[in-house]
Parts: structure tokens; sequence; C-alpha cells
């Protein structure tokens, strides 16, 4: 739908749904399952069985996702059960 507003023509798609709630719409959608929950250094550590100076060391290299919740390091529980799921021997 074009609407003519003070003699410039704005293009309002989407039914009248805003733009922002189009865009939100857009974007990929997350894994169904898993859990959201965020895990510490600590927990991971505690988890794979290694030290926490290992996690700190490797968890890139591992291909893990990392979040930055201030100056702490947190992992997405499901990403690590679906990283740990790709290792399977």
């Amino acid at each position: 739908m074009t609407v003519t507003e003070g003699g410039a023509e704005l293009d309002r798609g989407g039914g009248g749904e805003r733009a922002s709630a189009r865009h939100r719409a857009a974007r990929h959608a997350a894994p169904v399952g898993g859990s959201n929950r965020l895990l510490s250094v600590e927990e991971l550590a505690a988890w794979l069985g290694v030290p926490k100076k290992t996690v700190y060391g490797c968890w890139r290299q591992w291909g893990l996702r990392g979040y930055r919740v201030g100056r702490y390091l947190r992992f997405r529980e499901r990403h690590v059960e679906e990283w740990l799921q790709t290792r399977e021997a």
C-alpha cells in the first residue's frame, strides 16, 4: 500500500505491520528443543570433567559458542549438547 504524506510517497508494506515486527519475524528461529539455560565455565568444566583452565583455553578451538555476560563467559546448554553429539564416538 502506498500512502502520500506531504507530497512524498511512503510504502507501507506488510499489511499495516510495523517494520520492526517484520524484521523480527524474518530472523531465523532458534532450534526447537534443548535448554536456553546459560552455563558458567565452572558448570561446563564439571559437566565435561575437565579443569576450568581447559575450558577457558579451548572453547574457541572446540567450536563452542560463548557469550560474554558482563565480565563472565557463559555457554548455552543446548549448544553444548549439540557440540557433544557431533563428537560422539
